[in-house]
């Protein structure tokens, strides 16, 4: 089945950050390689310009974390597939990508994570405030380049509470699958937005 199958559905909803109506939202469910179907959807106001994109699974699925242990730079083109309530750790550079209000689904390799890391940072050394600060940025700056330039041992985590988020890797076999228990569930942060009063 291909994506042209579905139709796409239109409708208004009020902002969740200014409340306006005057914001459409356009979702469509689809069957993608990897995956059962998926319902994905676009938030866009017209008024403030928030934008919100996510997907969700409509399958059930249990609370999980999966580790994938990226050694060369074929596996650094794992592609990480992180729904709005996932939770992404890096332990070897101190990166962690938390959900939030405005947390958007997303798909990328593992380079390209790092690489967004990165520029993150350098958006950060523009407001730092002292040279330790502007020091500190650029040693980290130059240890996202170590890992991109030679593509360094390195382990991504992805944590989700639905179990929405996912890996497609290179190598199975560096692959691991865990599932969470209730508690552990409990304690990672969600990105969801509540639709109510959709209207069409």
């Amino acid at each position: 089945m291909t994506f042209g199958d579905f139709e796409l559905e239109h409708g208004t909803v009020q902002c969740p950050v200014c409340e306006s109506e005057n914001t459409k939202i356009t979702q469509k469910i689809m069957d993608i390689p990897h995956f059962s179907q998926i319902w994905l959807f676009n938030l866009t106001c017209s008024d403030c310009r928030y934008k919100h994109n996510d997907f969700l699974i409509l399958d059930i699925k249990d609370p999980t974390r999966l580790i994938y242990h990226a050694e060369n730079k074929e596996d650094y083109t794992t592609k990480i597939v992180r729904a709005a309530n996932g939770t992404i750790s890096i332990p070897q550079i101190g990166a962690m990508i938390e959900p939030g209000p405005s947390a958007d689904g997303f798909i990328n390799n593992i380079e390209g994570i790092i690489r967004d890391i990165q520029d993150k940072a350098i958006f950060l050394k523009k407001n730092a405030e002292t040279e330790e600060e502007i020091e500190k940025i650029n040693e980290y700056i130059e240890l996202l380049n170590s890992y991109i330039d030679r593509n360094l041992p390195i382990d991504i985590v992805i944590e989700d509470p639905f179990g929405n988020s996912t890996i497609i890797p290179f190598d199975p076999a560096k692959l691991e699958t865990f599932k969470l228990s209730p508690e552990e569930a409990g304690k990672l942060k969600t990105g969801y937005i509540i639709f109510e009063n959709v209207k069409k």
